[in-house]
This record gives C-alpha cells, structure tokens and sequence, in this order.
C-alpha cells in the first residue's frame, strides 16, 4: 500500500515529465477507439493580464485615467466650494463655482471631440 508521501512524489514527477510521444497500432488507431482522458494543461494565469507599471501607463487606458482625473477634480472642486460656502466665505465659494465652471465646460467639449476625432 502506498503512502500519501509516495503518491504525492510520484504526482509531482509526472507534472514536470516532458510529455512523450504515445505509440498505437494502425488498426487501433484507424478504428478510433484509442481514447484518452483530455486534460486541460492550460494555466489560468495565461488569461489574466500581467500587472505592472507599463501596463498601467499604457495608452489603451488613457482614457479611463483621463475620467477618473476628472472625477477626482469635480469632488474635489465640490468639497472646497462647500467647505468655503458653508465657513462664510460666499466670494471664495463663487470663484471656485467659476473656475469649474468653465474648466469642466472646456474638459467635456475637448473629450467630445477628441473621441469624435478618434473614431
């Protein structure tokens, strides 16, 4: 009786055996009934993209990161116009409500027409 010990070496024997070339007769293999267990050898990191910092400065993503900047600054922008509306300072409050004003006014047409221009 074999061991788990036995079994398990003798499993990690065969996973790292080159793969060898199977023999069979005509006559077996002209009537197909040679029929072998097929196993998928194919790893489930060959599918999943590789993460590192060229992936992430890619230029396929570009635009992703170009949303979420803008993101990012449209809640920023809000948090310091309520911040400065709610502490009284109305004239700060209003400059801040401008300036987004404006320069999300000017981001959205430039991304309408960069994508209508990349198509």
């Amino acid at each position: 009786m074999e061991t788990i010990q036995t079994i398990q070496k003798t499993e990690m024997s065969e996973m790292f055996r080159k793969l060898q070339i199977e023999v069979i007769d005509f006559k077996t293999f002209m009537a197909g009934t040679n029929r072998k267990p097929n196993r998928l050898n194919t790893s489930i990191y060959g599918f999943m993209p590789s993460i590192t910092i060229s992936s992430f400065l890619s230029p396929d993503v570009a635009g992703i990161y170009a949303v979420l900047l803008g993101l990012f600054a449209l809640g920023i922008s809000h948090c310091l116009e309520s911040f400065a509306a709610s502490s009284g300072r109305e004239e700060l409050a209003w400059a801040i409500e401008t300036v987004t004003r404006l320069a999300f006014t000017i981001g959205g047409f430039s991304s309408i027409g960069w994508f209508l221009l990349s198509l």
